[in-house]
């Protein structure tokens, strides 16, 4: 397979598997989805109900960390390039989702979604396209 073709494809797959994951985490702990958009800025995401999840750490670690799971492919073959772009792929969009953590964890727990409010109505600035879920 032609490499521009295979990097094309792993970074599509990257992508999905990544926005997957986090979608997985919102599912399995049952967190309200208000909405998929996508962004100028963040590209695509989930707008959630910020109250349910952000006083539990064990979900916010979930939620911010397990994308990076996907970097593993690398260790499996170093030698491949798709494999390297599925990681710097995840690397790269993981650091949004650490810098979100670290930002949520340093608030106090009073001030956590007040600031993901804020945070949300940020994002609603920058809306291309949005899909409602939850009214």
């Amino acid at each position: 397979m032609d490499l521009i073709l295979k990097l094309m494809l792993a970074f599509l797959f990257a992508f999905i598997s990544h926005e997957l994951t986090h979608l997985a985490v919102l599912l399995y702990y049952r967190i309200p989805i208000k909405s998929i958009v996508l962004t100028k800025w963040t590209a695509f995401g989930f707008l959630v109900d910020n109250e349910k999840y952000l006083n539990n750490f064990k979900i916010l670690v979930l939620l911010h960390f397990s994308p990076l799971l996907w970097c593993i492919l690398f260790i499996i073959n170093p030698a491949e390039p798709a494999f390297a772009m599925i990681a710097i792929f995840n690397i790269a969009g993981g650091v949004g989702d650490i810098y979100y953590f670290f930002r949520i964890i340093t608030l106090s727990p009073e001030k956590r979604v007040e600031w993901a409010n804020k945070s949300d109505e940020k994002i609603m600035e920058s809306i291309i396209w949005q899909k409602q879920i939850i009214r």
